[in-house]
């Protein structure tokens, strides 16, 4: 089994915008679920929301390096708390590139989840990173153009 996913895309917009997209309630409700709390600094709690799964999953930030790096640690049962239930570690990091900006999310250590869930997760987020860094990405092209 493999223990990460890791996506990366180019996105036409400056690295503000895009570290705006990613840690903000605003942006993040943007591109990622319609539901979201944050608490931007490391130990801060996070929830990010689904209705149309009827979902919530929560986390806890690990890293804020404003604009490059972002990461936090989430569950990876929806009704567990990142104390209490397992876990994976969602890395975000950010790079210029001339006026585009790369975003890379790296998410990891399915291998350390039990052996019930893990492959059933990895799948799902699979396909989830899949979809949600082209909804990053339609949202912000969608904002460079109207700025």
């Amino acid at each position: 089994m493999q223990d990460t996913i890791e996506r990366s895309i180019t996105i036409p917009a400056d690295i503000d915008a895009v570290w705006g997209a990613l840690t903000t309630r605003d942006g993040i409700l943007s591109w990622f679920g319609d539901e979201v709390e944050i608490d931007l600094r490391p130990g801060g709690e996070a929830s990010f929301g689904w209705s149309e799964y009827g979902e919530t999953v929560h986390a806890v930030v690990q890293e804020v390096a404003p604009p490059t790096r972002f990461s936090y640690r989430w569950v990876a049962v929806s009704t567990d708390r990142v104390d209490t239930g397992p876990s994976t570690l969602v890395e975000f990091t950010l790079s210029t590139d001339g006026s585009t900006t790369v975003v890379t999310v790296v998410e990891s250590g399915f291998v350390a989840l039990p052996a019930d869930i893990a492959e059933r997760c990895l799948e799902d987020n699979t396909s989830g990173w899949n979809a949600e860094m082209q909804d990053l990405l339609d949202y912000l092209t969608a904002a460079a153009t109207t700025t």
